[in-house]
């Protein structure tokens, strides 16, 4: 396993993360920590920018649903953005696109 390349861009109301990589179980070490530990010292929301990402897997949505829940008991949002259409797809099956995306 290796950890999640990403670069962070901030604004007053979110912190976006840009993944650089699949989102995908190997790539996430580490990853999810840094999230955990950025809803616990902030109280902005979350936009994952997912441009660069082609593939995602069942373990990394698992990963997002765990998010989501952890920042809606405190009132915030996390949501996706820019997925190619094979995400899209792959987040559609879940039944996971309207509860994810913007």
């Amino acid at each position: 396993n290796k950890t999640m390349k990403f670069t962070i861009d901030e604004s007053e109301l979110e912190q976006t993360y840009i993944l650089e990589e699949d989102l995908i179980s190997s790539h996430t070490r580490g990853f999810e920590d840094e999230l955990n530990n950025f809803i616990q010292n902030d109280n902005r929301d979350i936009l994952l920018d997912l441009t660069q990402v082609t593939k995602i897997d069942s373990i990394s949505i698992a990963l997002l649903l765990r998010i989501k829940s952890r920042l809606t008991e405190n009132g915030r949002t996390v949501r996706l953005t820019r997925p190619n259409e094979t995400v899209m797809r792959i987040l559609e099956l879940a039944g996971l696109q309207d509860f994810l995306l913007d």
